[in-house]
């Protein structure tokens, strides 16, 4: 059975319900991206290397005349899913390089200040510290040459200098005088010593001082550093990603090229795989925020009605009518009667894109019917995504769950939001408007908000 597209399924496998397939497939993906996300964006970047080097010699291996193939389509669509894969990665590491480049610059402006600080008082310490020592030195001198004078002059000199007074007067002039001078000698010692412990306590602070300053520049330099090459890592990484961004672009135009041309000679039209991600999700949350707002059955019937408008109460009127707690709202006729041929399945493209419904090609024109009873709640005319598109509010399960159907690519809409249909009715024509490689209907059943596999609930 072709990946790209198969023609219908046996009645079985449509009734089957994959709840239980899809709970496995739910739980699959949680460890799958549980454990994708234990991986670092290194290894990340080198497993996704190593896949796209493999898919690219794969499509090398295709020559010229088998590109327009199925094969060499999904080989290049996969090739495309790992591109993408990595365009997020590398863009994952560029936020986290530029989020530690803002941390560090954070860091690296108050250990400047501080640095400042250090030096400052380093500095003005140094030159305490260089007094000091020119103080001392001089002292010192002195000191140095009072004991060589002691020294020429020996202790007998003094002796002497005392026996030869003439009388007591001189006697004792002369030993005050020598005891003036060995006081003097003693304060200069003194003056010397406590210059020497000056410098000493001094020299310390200023080893501490010098100590805390080579540490802050030290711990500047490692985050001055590591900026820098988280700098570099921003740098190399956004050349990379222009460079694979350019890659990309090409192989996604040649894989929609391609792509029109296989489904041409299949006349088997879909949706091109390569859509805007950000058009995707923009007409994604418009869908989204309708949804959200649907009520049940039972709630517009106990609901007071006198402040609504018009419009409003009509169309809760209207809901009344809908399925309320009946399985009947998911037993859904085909939504283009005579088409059966699927084109693109519910599932995953090749390049990892969802696609969320079934695409039934038709000719341009061809009837597309309401496949269930229900109320219009939205008609779009888009020129891209789905286009032309229908969405009809079935009701509730059994579950107490909303059943809306939606129907895109018409090449005109035939009724109104707010407009009662009933199953089979006539709502559009089909075309091949908006995201579209030719005439077809896109079909998606949507289950409280959630894409479901329409397969599942149709019937003949």
């Amino acid at each position: 059975m072709s990946s790209l597209y198969f023609t219908a399924w046996a009645d079985e496998s449509v009734q089957e319900d994959s709840s239980a397939i899809q709970s496995e497939t739910t739980e699959k993906s949680k460890e799958e991206k549980k454990k994708e996300a234990e991986k670092t964006l290194k290894e990340q970047k080198k497993e996704l290397d190593a896949r796209l080097k493999k898919s690219q010699q794969k499509l090398d291996e295709f020559n010229d005349n088998a590109k327009t193939t199925e094969e060499y389509i999904d080989a290049l669509d996969e090739k495309i899913g790992i591109l993408d894969s990595e365009l997020k990665v590398l863009n994952k590491e560029v936020d986290e390089a530029r989020k530690k480049v803002d941390d560090l610059t954070k860091q690296i402006a108050p250990l400047e200040k501080k640095l400042a600080v250090l030096q400052k008082t380093y500095d003005e310490s140094q030159k305490e510290f260089e007094k000091l020592n020119d103080d001392f030195t001089e002292i010192y001198k002195a000191y140095c040459m009072r004991l060589r004078a002691i020294y020429i002059s020996g202790n007998d000199s003094l002796i002497a200098a005392l026996l030869c007074s003439t009388d007591l007067s001189q006697f004792l002039s002369r030993y005050e005088m020598i005891k003036a001078v060995s006081q003097s000698d003693t304060e200069l010692l003194k003056t010397v010593n406590s210059k020497m412990e000056d410098i000493i306590t001094k020299q310390g602070g200023l080893n501490e001082q010098k100590k805390a300053l080579t540490a802050s520049r030290a711990v500047l330099r490692q985050k001055r550093d590591e900026c820098k090459k988280q700098q570099e890592t921003v740098e190399k990484d956004l050349e990379l990603i222009a460079e694979k961004k350019t890659i990309l672009a090409d192989d996604r135009a040649e894989s929609d090229r391609l792509f029109a041309v296989f489904t041409a000679n299949a006349q088997l039209y879909t949706e091109f795989r390569n859509e805007d991600e950000e058009i995707a999700k923009k007409v994604n949350a418009e869908i989204d925020a309708l949804l959200s707002g649907l009520k049940d059955p039972d709630e517009v019937t106990t609901a007071v009605t006198k402040d609504r408008s018009e419009e409003e109460r009509e169309m809760e009127e209207q809901t009344k009518s809908l399925y309320d707690g009946s399985d009947a709202a998911l037993s859904l006729t085909y939504p283009v009667p005579g088409h059966y041929s699927v084109s693109q399945p519910y599932g995953h493209y090749r390049n990892g894109k969802a696609h969320t419904g079934i695409d039934f090609p038709a000719p341009t024109g061809s009837k597309v019917v309401a496949a269930q009873k229900g109320i219009v709640i939205k008609v779009r005319r888009l020129t891209y995504s789905y286009g032309y598109y229908v969405m009809i509010y079935h009701g509730t399960d059994s579950s107490g769950r909303k059943i809306v159907t939606l129907y895109a690519h018409n090449s005109s809409i035939l009724v109104s939001v707010g407009q009662s249909v009933v199953k089979g009715q006539q709502i559009a024509k089909s075309g091949s408007t908006g995201n579209s490689t030719g005439p077809h209907c896109h079909f998606e059943v949507i289950i409280d908000g959630a894409r479901k596999n329409p397969a599942n609930y149709l019937n003949k």
